[in-house]
């Protein structure tokens, strides 16, 4: 198989660039990269909040889980009141059912107290998946999902929430507007100016096409690797093949597969 230069793998990357819409990953990556206003912005419309305040925020924020699967949000952020908000961009419905709405919520939980702190101390939490399509059904253009107490209508006040964004409805409310946005090629086609002026920046500037080419390569670079990982444990598995061999295999170092190696021993009490 050819292997392509760097300079090919360039090219190509250009050639993406105008297609980009926020609803795609790599793109969302670039946009709010370190850009914690523009968050606030979309946080401020979908949660019908104009005073909402954004203190910090991360792309691709990891939270590890020592005794299971771990997660990687796509949007993390925390408001000037401490309530953390997980946005989540989804094409695809398989990545936003209910049972990983739930499991990222449960794992931002037990990412967020200290060992010994009091579980009254649990900020309030909002999983959002902003989706391509109304994963829900119901025509909504949001849904906001809470517990109840069966028998009333009473909320279950565990200041946990999920939110569904459907991205299908872009009607001329501020919700319906900024669904519009996320899915512009072109930032003159945008109604929100502060997203319009971002994309602009990565599409139409040697210095954005630089960073987006760079965002690109991280990212095939990542996906590199995951794979020589999933590789790697997989022959780790069959017990067939020296550390050296897989090594050589998969491109890792010896000392990252004997670190797999390790990680696929029983786990004892």
């Amino acid at each position: 198989m050819e292997t392509k230069t760097k300079e090919q793998r360039h090219e190509e990357y250009l050639k993406k660039i105008p297609e980009f819409i926020l609803m795609d990953d790599t793109f969302m990556n670039a946009c709010f990269n370190e850009q914690p206003q523009l968050v606030q912005t979309v946080l401020r419309i979908i949660m019908d909040k104009p005073g909402l305040i954004v203190k910090s925020s991360q792309i691709q924020k990891v939270f590890k889980n020592l005794h299971g699967r771990s997660v990687t949000l796509d949007i993390d952020a925390v408001d000037e009141n401490n309530v953390e908000y997980d946005i989540e961009l989804q094409q695809a419905n398989k990545g936003a059912g209910p049972e990983r709405a739930r499991f990222i919520s449960s794992i931002i939980d037990a990412n967020i107290l200290d060992p010994g702190e009091d579980f009254d101390k649990l900020p309030e939490t909002y999983v959002i998946f902003v989706t391509l399509n109304d994963v829900l059904k119901k025509g909504q253009p949001i849904y906001h999902i809470r517990r109840t107490i069966e028998g009333s209508d009473d909320v279950f006040e565990d200041k946990s929430h999920i939110i569904y964004v459907n991205s299908e409805i872009q009607n001329e409310t501020p919700l319906g507007r900024l669904m519009h946005d996320f899915h512009c090629k072109k930032a003159g086609d945008m109604f929100n100016k502060d997203l319009a002026e971002r994309v602009d920046q990565l599409k139409n500037t040697e210095r954005g096409n630089q960073f987006m080419c760079k965002i690109m390569e991280d990212l095939a670079k990542e996906e590199r690797l995951e794979n020589s990982i999933e590789i790697a444990l997989n022959l780790l598995k069959l017990n067939d093949y020296s550390i050296e061999k897989i090594a050589s295999v998969t491109g890792l170092t010896v000392e990252k597969v004997k670190e797999l190696a390790e990680e696929l021993k029983p786990k004892t009490a």
